[in-house]
C-alpha cells in the first residue's frame, strides 16, 4: 500500500500484542489524520501526520488531537529486525 503526502491515514500505537489493530473495544489505540510530509527523524524516514482524531483504550481522546506524530514509513526495519507497518490508508 502506497501512502503519499495528503493521504488520510490511521496510525496504530501497537503493531502486535494486546490491541494490535483493533478499531474498537478497550484495546483500540490509534490516531487518524493527514500525512503532511515525509521527514527524516533520528536517521529514519517517517510520516508527519497532523492528528485530527485520537482513540485511546477504545475511547475518543483529545490528548493528541491538534498535534503531529511521526511513525516510521511502512517497510522500515526496526532495531529488532521487524518490518514496520503501523500506518494504513483510510
Amino acid at each position: 500500500m502506497s501512502i503519499s503526502v495528503g493521504d488520510r491515514v490511521r496510525s496504530f500505537d501497537f503493531s502486535r500484542g494486546p490491541g494490535g489493530r483493533d478499531l474498537d473495544g478497550e484495546r483500540a489505540c490509534y490516531v487518524e489524520g493527514r500525512v503532511e510530509e515525509l521527514v527524516e527523524v533520528e536517521g529514519c524516514l517517517r510520516y508527519r501526520i497532523a492528528v485530527d482524531r485520537d482513540i485511546f483504550c477504545g475511547e475518543d481522546s483529545d490528548r493528541r488531537v491538534g498535534n503531529v506524530v511521526f511513525p516510521p514509513v511502512n517497510g522500515t526495519r526496526s532495531t529488532g529486525g521487524r518490518v514496520t507497518n503501523f500506518v494504513e490508508l483510510i
